[in-house]
């Protein structure tokens, strides 16, 4: 198990630097100058002001030379600073504030996710083909299908303006502020169907099996077997899609954070492409990856306690 740790922690290492390398060609080669993106204002801009700006942030220098110092100022820590107009801020610190949003956005969305998804699966997989099992697949299905971009506004004229059961929901003052309802439950419902179509697959799977019937034969009321018996051998696939879910919340709530002015993870994500931010998009690029490996890599430490019959190798 310490030998396999290992060895997957060290694997994450050439995949970073890969994924550094292939994002830093993209935006040295690619189109866009973003210090004329920032000097938009002057038309055309000053060639001496550019030049100063260019040798202030190194961009004057040849690709291999950016990209070994960028390197570098990675290993000391330093993700180098934002050439938006708005921020000139270390990408690190913002990085770091964007991130402590989303964490606790994210976070809250996955454990409603699976607080909610797994009894809904167990109850759909408990009254398999009966109207309550219809209703509950029916429901958890029919909220995905509406993209988010249509079912905000939507949310927000409905329980905002008409109905006034919400305050104005933009902007962020924290996880238990009334404002941050709204896009919680547009967070929740994306991946919910998922959740529960996994949970109600696998213990529908799991029910034939002899160890069920065994518990079942001594006498143990259903409660006890679905809890006991089903449910630990049913949650390693419903764990391996929590690990995606998790890594999407707090990578992907692109447009929820945008639309209610969260400052998160997100909306770096968003203010970095929309200003040709390079260092602001090398920095978000290279999070996400890292927590989509590190969540994929928690999920497979997990199956060996879920599942005692999987070993690591």
């Amino acid at each position: 198990m310490t030998t396999y740790t290992i060895r997957r922690l060290l694997h994450l290492i050439p995949t970073l630097l890969g994924v550094i390398i292939i994002t830093f060609t993209l935006g040295f080669y690619g189109p866009g100058d973003p210090l004329k993106y920032q000097l938009g204002e002057q038309i055309p801009p000053d060639p001496q002001q550019l030049a100063r700006l260019r040798e202030l942030y190194g961009l004057d220098r040849p690709y291999h030379e950016q990209l070994i110092s960028y390197v570098g100022g990675l290993l000391q820590g330093d993700m180098g600073t934002s050439i938006s107009v708005q921020s000139r801020r270390p990408v690190r610190d913002m990085l770091g504030t964007g991130l402590g949003v989303s964490m606790q956005l994210g976070g809250a969305a996955a454990i409603l996710i699976f607080a909610i998804g797994v009894p809904l699966g167990m109850l759909a997989a408990y009254r398999h083909n009966s109207i309550l099992d219809y209703v509950i697949v029916s429901f958890s299905a029919m909220l995905p299908t509406v993209p988010v971009f249509v079912l905000a506004p939507l949310l927000l004229i409905l329980l905002v303006l008409q109905l006034k059961v919400l305050p104005y929901s933009f902007g962020w003052e924290g996880l238990f502020d009334p404002r941050a309802v709204l896009p919680l439950f547009i967070l929740v419902i994306g991946p919910l169907l998922g959740i529960v179509r996994q949970t109600r697959s696998a213990v529908l799977e799991a029910l034939p099996q002899d160890y069920v019937r065994t518990a079942q034969a001594k006498g143990l009321n259903d409660w006890r077997v679905m809890t006991r018996h089903i449910l630990k051998n049913a949650l390693a696939p419903v764990v391996t899609s929590m690990g995606f879910v998790v890594a999407s919340l707090l990578t992907g709530s692109l447009f929820i954070e945008s639309i209610f002015g969260i400052p998160g993870f997100g909306n770096l994500i968003y203010d970095g492409l929309r200003s040709f931010d390079y260092p602001l998009i090398l920095g978000t690029t290279l999070v996400a990856s890292f927590i989509i490996m590190f969540s994929n890599f928690v999920v497979d430490l997990l199956y060996p306690v879920l599942d005692p019959r999987v070993r690591l190798g």
